[in-house]
């Protein structure tokens, strides 16, 4: 009795490795990676529509460049979480655009098709013609299929110290 047992089980065993050998696998296909340098062209261009925007002083439509959810505004060593709502009054209310503004040495980096990471350096240039720069990164996502600025840190350079 034993020994049919072990002859079954032997055989079932066999059956189910011929079997598993028998079927044909499909091979399983690549899931299509993002296009990388398209997502950094798409960002590259909001970028340069960001610059004109502050150059003619668009308010609004640079209040609309930020996140519906709200921003998280980084710099200088403070953090805040503004409201959209709380950006937009303050683009549309309070803001000085510059005379004029230029994106330097912008980085891009491309987290996935809807995250991206900007890193670079601006130049501000005040009505009073005082040029500033300052550093920034940006964290923008997709937001209903349009590029949004999730979190952002423009910091000024530490001041020089006076001459003794």
């Amino acid at each position: 009795m034993r020994k049919a047992q072990l002859v079954s089980a032997g055989c079932f065993l066999l059956y189910c490795v011929l079997g598993a050998k028998a079927q044909k696998v499909e091979p399983t296909k690549p899931q299509k990676q993002h296009d990388v340098a398209a997502t950094e062209r798409e960002v590259r261009e909001f970028f340069d529509s960001y610059a004109e925007d502050l150059r003619q002083h668009r308010r609004e439509a640079i209040a609309n460049r930020y996140d519906p959810r709200g921003v998280y505004f980084l710099g200088n060593g403070g953090k805040t979480l503004e409201s959209f709502e709380t950006v937009k009054n303050v683009y549309l209310t309070k803001w000085t655009g510059p005379k004029s503004f230029e994106w330097k040495d912008i980085s891009v980096e491309v987290l996935s098709p809807e995250a991206a990471v900007v890193i670079g350096r601006f130049e501000w240039q005040t009505a009073s013609d005082q040029l500033q720069g300052f550093s920034y990164t940006g964290l923008l996502i997709k937001h209903s299929g349009e590029w949004r600025i999730r979190v952002e840190d423009e910091s000024s350079p530490p001041a020089k110290p006076s001459a003794p």
